[in-house]
């Protein structure tokens, strides 16, 4: 009789659905139970606020375990988050986030920056609620987008492209950082560390990775070819591709700093011109300075630009960046120099300076490098070049 009763008495009989229940652990925080009309699932959790120190107590039920499951996770995660109580739009996706972050700040983005936050919003995290995001996630989206896919081309043909690379998808997981940053900020529900804190899952599943340093230099031989071929062999009569080659090696200026050069910006007197909306991974528009027109490379620049007077009455060079970004290649191609690219001219810059004797701070006058660490990858001194003559009576020990 006693068995009896301890068996009645363990379960939960309720007078109002007049029927049985009994109750069941299905996974930590999630309890099955079971009821003559249908099965539910009810979630309990119990969480202290890392933030606030409050206890968080919840309980919900679902009909379905999954719907307990995806409650569970989103859950944990704000209380984990510190968003429990004040979440807000939590329920977004990545995809409309990024909408509302690029429509607030967009104006200050890069091409290159919109085109990532573009295919970001095109993928498949782009659905995932913004209070949810998970390494996991972001994992797969680094597997994702590391596989080769389609793309449609203007004549209407299909053409494969390779999927991205380590550094390709750290500067895209740097870019949804910024967004979760941006959101955090503005009180959504999200994690503002998420990147920071995948970094190791990222690393170990070779999704993300340091961009490999360039070394490769031209020589001067390669640098006359250039120039014959744009200038003799076949000139553009509106684009002076022969000078800009030039003046790439003698600034340090990237292509398209170049192709914004105006002539109001130029202080002949002193020899300077003012670059605009220089490249700065923190701020798109504002950062602009004054660079010197050297000849120490070997190429006048001030000279360069002078050549250039009465072809345009805006602009030094009137010339399009996507079209010598084409033309370039094509060139190296036609001529047989193996693997140089238009930035490398850039990198010669830093490299001739250096050997000329210039110091860092002076370099970094005209490159716009904010930092030495950031400078380094591009000073390829040659080795013969470092060489000095002995003095006179000179002895070693």
């Amino acid at each position: 009789m006693s068995i009896f009763l301890n068996v009645i008495l363990s379960r939960a009989y309720s007078l109002e659905n007049n029927h049985f229940m009994t109750d069941a652990v299905v996974e930590q925080f999630i309890y099955k139970k079971t009821r003559i009309k249908a099965d539910t699932f009810e979630v309990k959790i119990r969480q202290r606020d890392p933030y606030s120190k409050k206890t968080i107590n919840v309980s919900r039920s679902f009909k379905t375990l999954r719907q307990a499951k995806d409650f569970k996770k989103i859950t944990l995660a704000q209380i984990v988050q510190g968003t429990f109580e004040s979440n807000t739009n939590g329920d977004m996706t990545l995809r409309d986030l990024i909408g509302e972050y690029v429509g607030a700040l967009g104006e200050n983005f890069g091409r290159s920056k919109l085109g990532a936050y573009k295919l970001i919003s095109a993928s498949s995290l782009a659905k995932k609620r913004i209070d949810s995001l998970s390494p996991q996630d972001l994992v797969a989206h680094g597997k994702e987008r590391s596989l080769p896919r389609e793309i449609k081309l203007k004549n209407g043909t299909t053409k494969v492209v390779p999927g991205a690379g380590g550094s390709t998808m750290q500067a895209e997981f740097s870019y949804i950082s910024q967004v979760l940053r941006w959101a955090y900020a503005n009180g959504y529900a999200t994690k503002p560390d998420l990147i920071k804190e995948s970094r190791g899952s990222l690393e170990i599943n070779h999704i993300i990775a340091d961009g490999a340093e360039r070394s490769r230099r031209p020589t001067q031989e390669e640098l006359d070819r250039l120039i014959e071929y744009f200038e003799v062999t076949q000139p553009k009569r509106d684009i002076p591709l022969g000078d800009i080659v030039r003046f790439a090696v003698g600034t340090g200026l990237r292509l398209g700093e170049i192709a914004r050069l105006r002539w109001k910006e130029l202080n002949e007197e002193n020899k300077t011109i003012w670059i605009r909306d220089r490249k700065d991974p923190r701020q798109k528009k504002g950062k602009d300075s004054e660079i010197a027109l050297v000849w120490q490379t070997g190429y006048d620049t001030f000279e360069i630009l002078m050549k250039q007077k009465g072809k345009d009455a805006e602009f030094v060079f009137p010339c399009n960046a996507g079209t010598i970004s084409s033309v370039f290649p094509r060139a190296v191609k036609k001529l047989g120099i193996e693997d140089l690219h238009f930035h490398d001219l850039r990198h010669e810059f830093c490299s001739r300076m250096v050997e000329y004797g210039w110091s860092i701070p002076k370099i970094q006058v005209n490159s716009g490098h904010k930092d030495l660490r950031s400078m380094q990858r591009y000073m390829n001194m040659i080795s013969k070049n470092l060489h000095e003559e002995k003095p006179a009576g000179w002895q070693s020990l």
